[in-house]
């Protein structure tokens, strides 16, 4: 199987276009959600937070999510170590979730695709990109975040620039639904003559 990496930054829109390709019938797989499904279902690497950000990491069975964030945006050698922790899991997670698709091209979506090595398990790469403006609304309406915990989060991305020049493939999302949809249908088209 064929693996397209999904990439770009906070408030691109990757998720719109990876529920487009899912639309087309392409399995997706969301790093991010799973990311945090992992923080709370595999106990190893539970404990491996908790042992490196403390017990607050945790409200029972929950995954304290406010206070991991202040802590590991707040200090970049924690963002790593903890980066580090749960990227681990996802790469045998994904292998676990590749081996199950009976498909030739299947869709891994991950905000730091390239910043965490994940763009190694790809054979081609898309990049989203929006303008930042549009980027910082669907943020703050999204997540509820103010502009500075936003523009804090954001410092620990790659630009977008930097992640255009990586990949195979780009998406501005800078219009609208339908313009999305073309784009995405234009790639598809690519990708079939490759697989």
């Amino acid at each position: 199987m064929k693996i397209v990496g999904l990439t770009g930054g906070m408030g691109v829109g990757k998720s719109t276009v990876a529920k487009l390709f899912e639309n087309f019938g392409f399995p997706v797989y969301n790093s991010d959600t799973r990311a945090k499904e992992l923080m709370v279902e595999n106990n190893d690497l539970k404990m491996k937070i908790i042992s490196l950000l403390g017990k607050e990491a945790y409200e029972g069975e929950t995954l304290n999510r406010k206070f991991v964030a202040k802590k590991i945006f707040s200090n970049k050698d924690l963002l790593k170590k903890q980066n580090f922790l749960v990227h681990t899991a996802l790469r045998k997670d994904f292998e676990l979730w590749k081996s199950k698709q009976n498909t030739v091209l299947g869709i891994k979506e991950a905000a730091i695709l390239f910043e965490s090595g994940a763009y190694q398990d790809c054979d081609y790469t898309i990049a989203v990109t929006s303008p930042d403006s549009v980027r910082m609304q669907r943020i703050i309406s999204r997540d509820h975040l103010s502009e500075s915990e936003i523009k804090e989060r954001l410092q620990h991305q790659w630009p977008q620039k930097k992640i255009v020049e990586l990949s195979t493939f780009l998406i501005n999302n800078d219009s609208d639904y339908e313009n999305l949809k073309i784009q995405v249908i234009h790639i598809i088209n690519i990708l079939k003559t490759k697989i």
